[in-house]
């Protein structure tokens, strides 16, 4: 299986522990003549450990041939190797690394922070620099199906928290408590036939296997808090929904649709032990009461992110909104103001959510959402999430909906109102 690791979104290159090129690349020759000249404080013997530092190296090459100003970073925690399981191993990650910089092919470029790798720049006169820019390949890579974040905007490309998942008793608790599950539903995905249209042609090739990522929030007093627990796909590419790729999904050769929770994080915060509220009888809660004419789209954006911790005092549009384009679409002529009021009248728990309590929401959407994949796999109905929704065969439909009702019931929440937001039979 092969997945792509996250990347930062900093400056610099990422010189993935997973980059290589093959003998058919064009450069090869040049990349082997350039390695020949490396000279190394304990020389490789073994064909294996020279062959994992001319990958190392080769990974490095292509991040300063990639990268406009030059500027790369790798992975130099050895522990992150023990978790990732990157197939180019630490020594000659580490051992490249000290080798190039010792003779100055590269150099220390600005400074470290809590968090970030080393950054290091190829200067003029480097001779990873007269290399022309060639194309990488990727090493068999799977990472684990259960990982641990620090947080951060993007949660699936948050650093890993390293120091927590390689913490001895860490370790253990996560492999005994969080990895059977995912593996168990990962196993038994593997029953089921999918054919998805990831950029609108036929992918019939596919193993749909997901990983879990936890954020780690430390309390107080210092001991770590696991929340979110979201599934993300592993080895594969969930297709996009507005363009209509989607839609094409065959699941055990039948035509789909997929059912989701309306308002799931609005309806889980109205059952909360310290806020919980009643929720209006209507058909929209995103249009409901002071929210009525006001987009729709926009609204339920607003009230997801002050979930995740935006204040409705705030005087005006949130800084991640008009970075995000997307979000930035939306707020086009709208007023802040006009919709903080009208949240804050039809909704006021929305502002007693407390620090962390969107990724606390998470986390039971998460153990839902598993528990209901579970219950149609447990029927024989193959199926996929995305979040707070299933995708599931048209005629598993009803099969789906008790799924999302047991599930609600076995965690003490009353019955969600369900939609369905597409239908390909």
């Amino acid at each position: 299986m092969n997945a792509k690791p996250a990347t930062e979104k900093t400056e610099g290159t990422f010189a993935a522990p997973i980059y290589f090129i093959p003998e058919t690349s064009p450069v090869y020759e040049e990349a082997q003549k350039l390695f020949a000249r490396i000279k190394w404080e304990k020389p490789p013997k073994r064909a294996d450990a020279i062959k994992n530092r001319f990958n190392a190296f080769t990974s490095l090459l292509w991040a300063v041939t990639s990268d406009e100003n030059c500027i790369v970073y790798t992975d130099l925690n050895k522990a992150s190797y023990d978790i990732k399981k990157w197939p180019i191993n630490y020594d000659a990650m580490s051992q490249t690394v000290k080798a190039v910089v010792g003779m100055g092919w590269l150099k220390l470029h600005g400074k470290r922070t809590r968090n970030r790798q080393v950054r290091y720049k190829a200067f003029s006169g480097s001779p990873m620099r007269k290399i022309p820019s060639f194309k990488k390949y990727e090493l068999s890579w799977c990472p684990p199906a259960v990982q641990v974040r620090l947080g951060g905007t993007d949660l699936s490309q948050a650093p890993w928290d390293i120091e927590l998942m390689a913490n001895r008793e860490w370790k253990a608790w996560i492999r005994e408590n969080l990895v059977p599950p995912v593996e168990n539903l990962n196993d038994r995905l593997l029953d089921h036939d999918f054919v998805l249209f990831p950029y609108g042609e036929r992918d019939e090739w596919v193993d749909v296997q997901y990983r879990r990522i936890f954020t780690n929030l430390p309390q107080a007093d210092g001991e770590p808090w696991l929340t979110h627990g979201r599934l993300y796909p592993l080895t594969f590419s969930i297709p996009s929904k507005m363009k209509g790729w989607r839609q094409k999904t065959l699941i055990d050769g039948e035509p789909t649709s997929e059912i989701d929770v309306h308002a799931s994080g609005l309806r889980l915060l109205a059952e909360d032990e310290d806020i919980g509220f009643d929720l209006p009888a209507t058909e929209d809660l995103y249009t409901y009461g002071q929210l009525s004419g006001l987009n729709r789209k926009l609204t339920k954006t607003i009230i997801q992110a002050v979930i995740n911790g935006v204040s409705l005092d705030r005087k005006s549009w949130p800084k991640s909104f008009r970075e995000d384009s997307k979000a930035a679409q939306l707020i086009v002529g709208q007023d802040w103001k006009t919709y903080a009021q009208a949240l804050s009248e039809t909704y006021p728990a929305l502002s007693k959510v407390r620090s962390g309590h969107g990724m606390d929401l998470f986390r039971i959407e998460s153990e839902i959402i598993l528990r209901a994949m579970n219950y149609l796999l447990d029927k024989g109905v193959g199926c996929l999430s995305i979040h707070d929704c299933l995708i599931i065969p048209t005629s598993s439909m009803k099969d789906a909906q008790d799924a999302f009702l047991e599930a609600y019931a076995h965690m003490g929440f009353k019955p969600p109102k369900l939609s369905v937001e597409w239908s390909s039979s």
